[in-house]
């Protein structure tokens, strides 16, 4: 295990994160569950928790939030060889911090790839992309942003 990975893993065990990190895998499961059973929109609602939406994450919280992020990843590339993780993560981590009261939102986009078109799920938070690696907008063309509902 390299020295990034170790040091990344080492955080979880930061008070809170550890709980953290286990209410998303549980939210992942929750999702994977739901997610054939409900319409885009009901799932989303369902997901969106309660109370006003107006926390503001902090320096420290951001970096875990992509440590969480990591995580969800690993799981399921890794672990379950998700070849397009973007949908379940996107939903879990959407569900744990709406949950938290931070004001994050989630949007779906397609491109054409070829002869065929792509998908890809991705959060937003203060109306640029949370947690991607890339600008997803770049690629990207937004079909669905909720919990604006455009569409």
């Amino acid at each position: 295990m390299n020295r990034r990975r170790r040091r990344k893993i080492l955080c979880l065990l930061q008070p809170g994160a550890g709980a953290d990190a286990l209410s998303i895998l549980v939210d992942l499961v929750g999702v994977s569950c739901r997610l054939h059973r409900l319409s885009l929109p009901d799932l989303l609602r369902s997901l969106n928790g309660k109370g006003e939406k107006n926390r503001v994450l902090s320096g420290e919280e951001r970096k875990m939030a992509g440590i969480y992020r990591d995580l969800l990843d690993f799981i399921l590339v890794g672990c379950f060889r998700v070849r397009r993780p973007c949908l379940f993560r996107s939903l879990a981590l959407f569900s744990h911090y709406r949950r938290k009261g931070v004001p994050v939102g989630i949007a779906y986009g397609i491109r054409k790839s070829g002869d065929s078109l792509d998908g890809h799920s991705w959060l937003i938070l203060d109306g640029a992309p949370f947690l991607e690696r890339t600008d997803p907008g770049g690629s990207f063309a937004s079909l669905y942003i909720y919990p604006d509902g455009r569409s």
